[in-house]
């Protein structure tokens, strides 16, 4: 399969939640899915582009004139949002012992709240 190349997955969007520019949706396949299809889906990962939705599968005629993308830059994501995925690459290149990154970034959130605790008069 072509790394660029539209794919469909029978889906359904499962939530939807507003975040301080953009949306969130999670969607959520209904069946499972084939090694090459999930191949496909992570080489996609965090890369810009279009999600077209139906209730019937998508025709090639359906998909036109679609307008030029604006790419998302850092700074349109926000503070705690960057800092977590910092945290996520540290854990990534030493966990330090920590199972999850999850455990790994409340323990560096506690480490940043008890040094400016600390400053507090």
């Amino acid at each position: 399969m072509d790394k660029y190349v539209p794919f469909q997955i029978p889906s359904y969007i499962s939530g939807i939640k507003k975040m301080s520019r953009s949306w969130r949706l999670t969607i959520d396949t209904q069946e499972n899915i084939s090694g090459d299809q999930l191949k496909h889906l992570n080489d996609l990962s965090d890369k810009l582009g279009w999600m077209s939705f139906n209730v019937h599968m998508i025709e090639a005629e359906n998909i036109i004139d679609l307008p030029q993308l604006r790419k998302l830059e850092n700074e349109d994501k926000s503070p705690s949002v960057r800092l977590r995925a910092v945290f996520f690459r540290l854990w990534e290149q030493d966990n330090h012992g920590f199972k999850t990154a999850d455990e790994h970034y409340k323990f560096m959130m506690e480490k940043i709240i008890v040094f400016y605790k600390e400053k507090l008069s």
